[in-house]
This record gives structure tokens, C-alpha cells and sequence, in this order.
């Protein structure tokens, strides 16, 4: 999978920004793809993931697809962290929300409508 990347650093937190993806996160495969396809910065060091909503396929955010299930889990598993930005008030899904809201409230994956509130939830945990 090819992604438009950008490496960022501030206040010591490392991210790199996943701006696009030639096709959209579905499954696993995918997932391990932008874990480790990202890469590392330049002196090596391992980097949390932001990534732009338009990178993930619509099935992700149908919570009963189990999509977002399994790809989030792997991530967990292996210890990275990642930031989802978009606006997620466009889903109207009741589940959904109380899904974000779990997330938001652990250490591994957080659901934010931008960059900066990315860099706060790294930072935080």
C-alpha cells in the first residue's frame, strides 16, 4: 500500500501523519501495512500514527463489519498508538459514538477532529 506521509515532531512527541492511502484500510493485511510500512524517522525511532479518516474504507466506521474491531485490536496488541482524525458527528450511529468514547478514554487508539488534539492524547498517556 503507497500513503502520503508526513513526519512530525513537538514537545518530544513523534508522529507520523498518514494523509492518504492509494487504497482504503479494510483489513488486516492493510492495517499491518500502515503499521510498519510508515516506517521510522530518520534516526530510527518509532513514531505514533495520525491518520486522516479518507484513508479508511466506509466499512471501518459500520461497526457491525468488525472491521474496526479487528484492525484497532491489532494495534493494541502491538503496542502502537494511533490517532483517527476526521469529524465522526457525520455518523449517525449511536454505537459507533459509544465506541469513540471508549477509545478515547484508553491509551492505544483515540478518535480526534485534528492534529493538535492528536499530539494531546499522546501526550497525555
Amino acid at each position: 500500500m503507497k500513503m502520503a506521509t508526513e513526519w512530525i515532531e513537538k514537545n518530544g512527541i513523534r508522529v507520523i501523519h498518514v494523509t492518504s492511502t492509494d487504497s482504503p484500510i479494510r483489513e488486516r493485511g492493510d492495517a499491518l501495512d500502515l503499521m510498519f510500512g510508515c516506517g521510522a524517522g530518520v534516526d530510527g525511532a518509532r513514531a505514533d500514527l495520525a491518520v486522516d479518516e479518507s484513508c479508511f474504507h466506509p466499512d471501518f466506521f459500520r461497526l457491525k463489519s468488525g472491521v474496526a474491531g479487528e484492525i484497532l485490536q491489532m494495534f493494541v496488541n502491538y503496542r502502537r498508538r494511533m490517532a483517527i482524525i476526521g469529524d465522526f458527528s457525520k455518523f449517525p450511529s449511536d454505537n459507533l459514538r459509544a465506541f469513540i468514547a471508549e477509545c478515547n478514554r484508553g491509551r492505544h487508539i483515540f478518535f480526534v477532529p485534528g492534529l493538535e488534539a492528536a499530539f494531546e492524547c499522546f501526550g497525555r498517556v
